[in-house]
């Protein structure tokens, strides 16, 4: 479901800078969370605490990315925001291999070479931004993604709807907790779980998935957000006759 030659979409992509290579992986990676947390949810008949808060987690912010990057009304804002998602990925890779410890010898040279491969495409990458007048610096560049997820949700909800808003970054905050393996994820929910007392005197709480209020509202704002990229996807891929 590539898009048409002389859509919209089409037309976003320059040589060195693909904006639907990216949006479209990310459209699938969210369906594929999304789907198996259906399955595994319909397959196991069980609420795990955190599992489905991290899978959903997943299929939302794949969805955001999407969308932040096809929604901006003109060219030049999606291109821009397809650039830094593409210059942060790079600068992610090169950070990672370069700071990783491994042995010297065969490892270390395969590591040099990747790392010079990763420059070589900064380097491209900063010729493609200078040719569509972007002066920053994309070795330095930064995707804020709690940034991304505010705007979305405004573009989406309406900047006045604050409830809207609102529940959409309690989502993800959530979503970061227990994906993050955060206490206070399991704390801030003691009145929802069972508290088992101990012979000794003690106590331990048995956590338990909340279908109500974690994961199916969780659920609920990675369709709702993958819904919209894929009707932009669907309006800029296509070639719409003039009348």
């Amino acid at each position: 479901m590539s898009s048409e030659p002389g859509s919209s979409l089409a037309a976003d992509s320059v040589d060195g800078l693909s904006v639907e290579n990216p949006v479209w992986y990310s459209m699938c990676i969210s369906s594929e969370h999304l789907d198996f947390a259906i399955n595994a949810m319909r397959s196991t008949s069980t609420m795990y605490p955190t599992a489905y808060m991290t899978v959903a987690r997943t299929a939302f912010v794949a969805a955001v990315n999407a969308v932040w990057v096809l929604a901006p009304p003109t060219r030049q804002e999606r291109r821009g925001r397809a650039l830094r998602l593409r210059a942060d990925d790079l600068r992610v890779q090169l950070t990672s291999f370069r700071d990783m410890q491994i042995p010297e010898g065969k490892p270390e040279e395969a590591r040099t070479g990747l790392l010079e491969q990763l420059r070589e495409r900064q380097a491209d990458l900063q010729k493609v931004a200078t040719a569509l007048g972007v002066q920053e610096d994309v070795t330095k560049m930064r995707f804020h993604q709690t940034g991304a997820i505010d705007w979305v949700a405004q573009h989406m909800h309406g900047v006045d709807d604050d409830l809207l808003v609102g529940a959409t970054q309690a989502i993800w905050r959530s979503g970061s907790a227990a994906a993050h393996a955060q206490y206070h994820f399991g704390i801030t929910r003691l009145d929802r779980n069972e508290l088992v007392r101990e012979e000794s005197g003690g106590s331990i709480v048995r956590l338990r998935g909340d279908l109500d209020n974690d994961v199916g509202p969780a659920i609920a704002a990675a369709t709702m957000t993958l819904s919209e990229a894929f009707r932009l996807y669907d309006l800029r891929r296509v070639v719409h006759a003039r009348r």
